[in-house]
């Protein structure tokens, strides 16, 4: 089994504009290597799945990179690679088959988004004997591929065993700690029946809050007419409804805002949760108003529940006392520049969608089994 090496000339995009794949980068292919270098080297990592050539793509990054400290994996692989290598989707899985992932020591952070996710997934990185992945993005691609059917699904099970098998291929004394972005719930009844024994958290926040949040942070460019406008709800309708069921099958008749489709992304990844826990999944439900009001106590409550109470505080600590998202376009102060607020109309089409809700009907819904301070 051998990987393809290659070079890397450049990065024709942005970071901000990448969903990670081959195109991010300019290569030129310098030979090949045992497949095997790849559980060899921590610093050789999983980027993406590439289901059209069914490949699976690793970047290699500097031995001073921590991809565990980075507050989205995914950036943090894009800006530091200095190689890339890929392998076959087969080679991928007879890769992980050689790797024993003990599931008590895994935890999963599940999050509806916008909620203190990325910060305790950096908690978990400040522990000793936790490795820490936030947002790596073969779990969002593997939701694409389950939503849109691009593989049976016994395929993409095996596909997503094998990511979290490599993912976890550096040994953790205590745990792995993977957060995925918000759609990754959708993998949530998979990733139970893979390791019934993994801890899970769930990370959310009252939906009023929560919509002008997300308003804020993913509003773009301002569009200068309406058909510029129509065209980007279009395209933000057809990304999100591979990631998100409810957007999918909306009526392709009816018009969905922005506002809209966040209130179905936030609706689905709640009654995801609930789901989960109906399946018999153990979770721990977090809200976002516990880590404003008591950020210690939070933090706390956490690391005992999965069982990763350092003896030392310090650094986590530091933690709770800094923007978790610095120097991301998602950073507090660059989130809080952009004039985007929610309209009474934005907060009208929230409210119509709790109403027609099958069982969440309040902005304050409660989660089962959050955590009470």
């Amino acid at each position: 089994m051998f990987a393809t090496v290659s070079e890397i000339l450049g990065r024709p995009h942005h970071v901000a504009s990448v969903l990670p794949n081959l195109d991010n980068f300019l290569l030129r292919e310098i030979g090949q290597l045992p497949a095997r270098k790849i559980l060899e080297s921590s610093q050789i990592s999983l980027y993406s799945l590439d289901f059209e050539h069914r490949r699976a793509v690793f970047v290699e990054t500097p031995a001073d990179v921590d991809l565990s400290q980075a507050s989205f994996f995914f950036r943090t692989q894009f800006e530091k690679a200095v190689r890339v290598l890929t392998i076959s989707f087969e080679t991928l899985i007879q890769l992980a088959n050689s790797l024993s992932i003990e599931d008590e020591r895994l935890i999963f952070i599940y999050s509806v988004g916008r909620c203190g996710s990325t910060l305790a997934s950096q908690i978990f990185a400040q522990v000793p004997g936790v490795i820490s992945m936030s947002e790596p993005f073969a779990l969002s691609q593997l939701v694409v591929a389950r939503n849109t059917k691009t593989a049976p699904n016994e395929e993409l099970i095996a596909l997503l065993e094998a990511s979290i098998a490599i993912l976890c291929k550096s040994p953790a004394p205590t745990a792995w700690a993977v957060k995925g972005q918000s759609f990754a719930i959708e993998l949530g009844d998979w990733l139970h029946k893979l390791y019934p024994r993994a801890r899970n958290l769930f990370l959310y926040r009252q939906a009023d809050t929560w919509l002008l949040s997300g308003l804020r942070a993913y509003v773009g460019d301002v569009e200068t007419d309406a058909a510029e406008h129509r065209a980007r709800e279009a395209r933000r309708r057809e990304l999100l409804g591979s990631l998100v069921p409810a957007i999918a099958n909306y009526d392709a008749e009816l018009p969905l805002s922005h506002a809209g489709m966040l209130a179905l992304m936030w609706l689905t990844a709640m009654e995801r949760y609930v789901q989960l826990c109906d399946a018999g999944a153990e979770m721990l439900a977090i809200r976002y108003a516990s880590w404003l009001a008591t950020p210690r106590e939070t933090a706390d409550a956490m690391l005992a529940y999965c069982q990763c109470m350092p003896d030392d505080m310090t650094a986590i600590a530091e933690v709770l006392n800094r923007d978790s998202q610095a120097g991301t376009h998602l950073a507090r102060d660059a989130v809080r520049q952009r004039e985007r607020a929610a309209s009474e109309s934005d907060l009208e089409q929230l409210r119509w969608h709790l109403r027609n809700h099958a069982f969440i009907h309040d902005v304050d819904y409660e989660a089962p089994n959050t955590l009470k301070i």
